[in-house]
């Protein structure tokens, strides 16, 4: 979103490795290397992402392996070539550590001329280095001025689960696995799809579809931006840990669940006031009995609130004020 916004407002961006099928639909220009993206550029721009969120080295080395060299790369060979370095809708988990981990973390955030923050909180991080920086709403509020708004479909009840066996892992939470197995076994008068919102070019289907069993269980794989919103938008419940799919399936009128969510979800929400919509932990057994109940999960949908979501796109537009009073 952020690359399409910039592009509309005159700016020419190249985006480092977004798949064709993610960039070809919006005319946006993709390269595969850091001599490509570095070549005649002004500035580096970290768009989105938990950028300001630390991750003990070790275990980010095991879930990303080579990631962290790769960007450290990146950034040194700006640094070198005297590029400015500024980052845009980045955020962090409410927690001020003494200092970002993986490395290339610090290293960027030191080196940012300015940057933008989704929440409040995250503004302690470019104080601290006296980077000019301003926060606003989370720059994916703007994805519904771009995306096309699907209509939704008939039919019986469509829920969806975005999770991931490696996050499971991580927050020690296998368990997890039964329990919904179970779930959609009593909830046959449902449709249960397991997504995985990596691209399908890119990446072979990783989401919890391929341990969970059913006539009512579909594997479901993003592929073009057309089909996935269309996806997003058919869904009468997204149960979630990531951050952005939750944020465009509101836009779409979907209501959203937060099951074990990173600390940067979990601040999201909490800003949004939307705190009753996280399940930890010591919520599963909430969760169950909201989504196997018939009459419970009817109900929770029926009053579901949405946050003013015209009112969260108004103010993301602030991301790109910014950006282009400090990049003219």
């Amino acid at each position: 979103m952020l690359d399409l916004a910039l592009r509309q407002s005159g700016f020419p961006v190249s985006i480092y490795r977004l798949c064709d099928a993610y960039s070809k639909p919006f005319g946006l220009q993709s390269v595969s290397s850091a001599d490509e993206l570095l070549e005649n550029a002004d500035v580096l721009l970290w768009g989105g992402g938990g950028l300001l969120v630390s991750w003990p080295d070790m275990l980010y080395r095991a879930f990303f392996p080579g990631v962290s060299s790769e960007f450290d790369s990146l950034i040194l060979g700006s640094i070198e070539k005297g590029i400015c370095l500024a980052a845009c809708s980045v955020g962090g988990d409410g927690a001020l550590a003494p200092r970002l981990t993986p490395g290339y973390k610090e290293r960027f955030t030191r080196a940012a001329a300015f940057m933008t923050v989704r929440n409040p909180q995250d503004l302690a991080v470019p104080g601290r280095f006296g980077i000019p920086a301003a926060c606003f709403p989370d720059l994916m509020w703007l994805a519904g001025e771009w995306l096309p708004s699907p209509a939704r479909r008939p039919g019986g009840m469509r829920i969806a689960f975005d999770l991931y066996p490696g996050a499971l892992l991580r927050k020690l939470a296998p368990y997890l696995v039964p329990v919904i197995q179970q779930l959609v076994n009593e909830r046959r008068d449902c449709q249960f799809y397991f997504l995985d919102s990596t691209n399908a070019g890119c990446k072979p289907y990783r989401g919890l579809g391929r341990f969970i069993r059913g006539a009512n269980v579909v594997s479901h794989q993003f592929s073009d931006p057309e089909s996935d919103f269309q996806f997003l938008a058919s869904l009468d419940l997204l149960v979630s840990s990531r951050l952005h799919t939750p944020v465009i399936a509101l836009q779409f009128g979907v209501p959203v669940v937060s099951l074990l969510p990173e600390g940067k979800t979990s601040l999201l929400l909490a800003n949004l006031g939307l705190d009753s919509l996280t399940f930890g932990h010591h919520r599963i057994l909430d969760l169950y009995r909201l989504l196997s109940g018939k009459k419970s999960l009817d109900a929770f949908l029926r009053d579901f609130r949405f946050p003013d979501i015209l009112s969260l796109r108004a103010e993301a537009a602030g991301h790109l004020r910014f950006l282009r009073e400090h990049l003219a």
